[in-house]
């Protein structure tokens, strides 16, 4: 299935056959958090809850240094991308739009010594990584649905975020990605993604790759 651009308004908007690309908003934040727990089922923030990461989407929705996109075909969210302009904002953010909300949800899943010391490896992790003089933009998650994997959804959602990346002037962005996924690896890889390290978070060894945004974007084999 191929990707199509076409222009509406003097905005671009990706379609993937019968699919739209458009802004992730706070009306989205459930059917993202649903798709996120069931592609990242073993991720920590899954492991936190419907409900935490419901409020997790709607804050990144609400944040001005975020932005994400989804895929929808009718009034269903098949795939979905999140990134941040600088993580360390976008924490800021949080807890002042949802601070108490978020202690509550907390409240009773944090009875772990184990949880908790993930939780606080998760709000530090960017600390850690400092030293590496890696981008501040980062790309935080992507997920497409089962059935609509393989189809140009998940290159379509990279390439819609790199175009806000640049039209925000960010010109590089990171993620991390567990060593051990491959499909995930290659994924990127294909996105115009380089490997530049590597970190160890929640005991699991994580690659860590930039692009530059507008590499891609310039790219034609990309579409």
């Amino acid at each position: 299935m191929s990707v199509q651009v076409v222009r509406s308004d003097n905005l671009l908007r990706n379609k993937v056959g019968r699919m739209v690309i458009t802004d992730i908003n706070h009306d989205h934040a459930a059917q993202i958090a649903k798709l996120h727990i069931q592609g990242i089922s073993t991720g920590f923030i899954s492991s936190l809850g419907i409900d935490f990461v419901t409020a997790l989407y709607e804050a990144i929705a609400q944040s001005e240094s975020s932005f994400g996109f989804v895929a929808q075909e009718a009034d269903k969210i098949v795939g979905f991308v999140a990134f941040t302009a600088d993580i360390n904002v976008l924490y800021r953010s949080v807890i002042l739009r949802k601070g108490l909300r978020f202690v509550l949800l907390l409240a009773g899943k944090m009875l772990s010594l184990q949880r908790l010391g993930r939780t606080f490896e998760t709000l530090f992790y960017p600390s850690r990584i400092k030293k590496m003089d890696l981008p501040k933009a980062e790309l935080l998650s992507i997920v497409v649905a089962e059935e609509h994997q393989s189809k140009g959804v998940g290159l379509a959602l990279v390439e819609k975020g790199f175009e806000e990346c640049v039209h925000r002037k960010i010109e590089k962005v990171k993620v991390l990605v567990g060593a051990r996924k491959e499909p995930a690896n290659k994924f990127y890889l294909k996105c115009g993604f380089e490997l530049v390290g590597q970190i160890e978070n929640h005991g699991v060894l994580s690659n860590i790759y930039v692009a530059e945004t507008s590499k891609r974007w310039t790219d034609e084999k990309f579409i």
